[in-house]
Parts: structure tokens; sequence; C-alpha cells
């Protein structure tokens, strides 16, 4: 039986109805049930990121458990932690969950270190895992462009082989299918080039025949140019070391893990854009 957590996000909610369409059932869990799509073959249950009772009660007999992380806060690391008692106590054996590329202790990236002492519990705990380490989601920029015709930080001349979210719900799709096959692995999600801010806007802004601008910040001009939105320090600096770690080529790499589970390239950012055209603006 397997059982997935983030089931009111984007991803959760792809992997659902993919498992739903092909008559695989699963486990649903959520802190508001109510919030949740109602799709055949699938059951809801009430579960937080905690050891509490109700959240091992959802997970008894489930075998794997796809572990989508918990929304991003300073707690988010000792949510994790108590999510994976309350996994092995119920007796889940497998963890599939979802990382970050080059998630280390160390990185440039604030949030990637939640993601490294996520996955060194998951291996403390002696469960098995396979990690789905995305990148930056491709759709993330592609939404800046599309809401201010600009992507602003300061990411100098760094590349960044970011991901398409409906690409790492494809291959979770494909893992939770024959969990089995991908046992204790780490699997790099990457779109199949490495593009530098500037390309990302020139690509889209040729897609959508207008002006779209990559706007290269200081450090000093990205914190200053993000408090127009109300968040705590620890949000500041995640936002900004989105560009800084792509500044220092943390995020270069393209991996050609995407083809060897879907046996298929990934999705570039052109076929992207086409595939967007529908609803584009």
């Amino acid at each position: 039986m397997l059982a997935i957590t983030g089931v009111t996000g984007k991803l959760g909610t792809l992997l659902a109805r993919d498992l739903s369409q092909k008559g695989i059932s699963a486990r649903l869990l959520a802190r508001r049930p109510q919030a949740v799509e109602d799709l055949p073959h699938m059951t809801i249950y009430e579960s937080y990121y905690d050891k509490s009772q109700t959240t091992i009660d959802a997970l008894m007999g489930a075998d794997v458990l796809f572990m989508v992380s918990a929304r991003e806060s300073l707690e988010r690391v000792a949510e994790h932690k108590a999510l994976l008692d309350a996994a092995k106590s119920a007796g889940v054996k497998h963890i599939v969950y979802t990382s970050f590329c080059q998630a280390s202790a160390d990185a440039t990236f604030t949030l990637s270190r939640d993601h490294a002492a996520t996955e060194a519990y998951i291996k403390e705990l002696g469960l098995t895992y396979t990690f789905i380490r995305d990148n930056f989601y491709m759709d993330f920029f592609v939404e800046l462009c599309r809401e201010y015709d600009e992507i602003k930080g300061p990411a100098g001349n760094g590349k960044v082989s970011a991901v398409v979210r409906e690409d790492v719900a494809a291959v979770a799709l494909e893992v939770l299918q024959n969990p089995q096959n991908f046992e204790n692995q780490v699997l790099n999600m990457t779109g199949p080039e490495s593009l530098s801010m500037a390309e990302i806007a020139e690509i889209v802004g040729r897609a959508w025949r207008k002006e779209i601008s990559y706007v290269e910040e200081t450090l000093e001009e990205a914190y200053d140019s993000r408090k127009a939105w109300p968040a705590e320090d620890w949000e500041y600096d995640s936002w900004v070391s989105t560009y800084t770690a792509i500044a220092k080529g943390e995020l270069e790499a393209v991996s050609s893990d995407i083809e060897r589970v879907l046996g298929r390239p990934a999705t570039s950012l052109t076929e992207f854009l086409n595939s967007q055209m529908d609803f584009n603006h």
C-alpha cells in the first residue's frame, strides 16, 4: 500500500491523479482532508508532519511513503523527523522523498540544507529510500516571466538545469509503480540543458513574442527589492540564495536520470512553453 503526503500541493495532486487514472490504490495524507481532491482508488486520511497517533494510524499498513517535503519553515527538519518516526512506528519500509539537487549541509541555497538533514535521518533510521532530487522548477521561472515580464536576482551568468514539474511527477509515478526497482537510489531531476537567467528570459520572450528581460541585482539590491513582501529573515535568505546558488554554478549539472527512468529526454524549456501556449497570458 502506498501513502502520499503533500496532496493539496501541485506535485502531490499531479501524482494522485496519475495513480488514480492507472487504477493504483493509495492513501492521501493531509492536514485538511476536506481540501483533498476526491479521486477513484484513493482514500483520504487526516495526517500531520508529526508523530501523533493520528499520523501513525494513517500510515499503518502502508509499505511505501511518498514524502513531499513540508512547507518551508524554521521547524521543517523537526517536522520531517517526526513524520519519519511515525512512519517507522507504523511499519513503513520505504521512503520516497522529494529532495533537492546537490543537497548538502553547506549548500548555498539555504533550503537545500533541510533536505540534506532529512536524507541523513532517513538513512539513520535504517529505512529503504529513494531520493528524488529536484532542481529548481522551470515552472517557477516561467511564472516570474508571466507575472513581471522579467527575472530579477543576483545570479550573474550562472546557469541552472531547471526541471519541469510534470517530469518529476512522471518519474515519481514510475517509482511508485515499481518501488523495488529504485531501492536506495538517488535520482537527480534536471532539465536537458543548463541555461542562464538571461537565456531563460530570451527563450520565453521569443516564444511569447514580447520583451522579457533578466535584471541582474547585487546582493544588497536583491534583499532590498524582496522587502516589498513582508517575510522573515530566513525567507529572504532562501529567496536570494536561489540566485546566488545559480551564480556559483551549484545547480548547473545536467543529469540523464529522467531519460533513464522514463525512456524519453527531460522536457526542454521550449517544449514546455509550447505545451503552455493554450493558456498563455
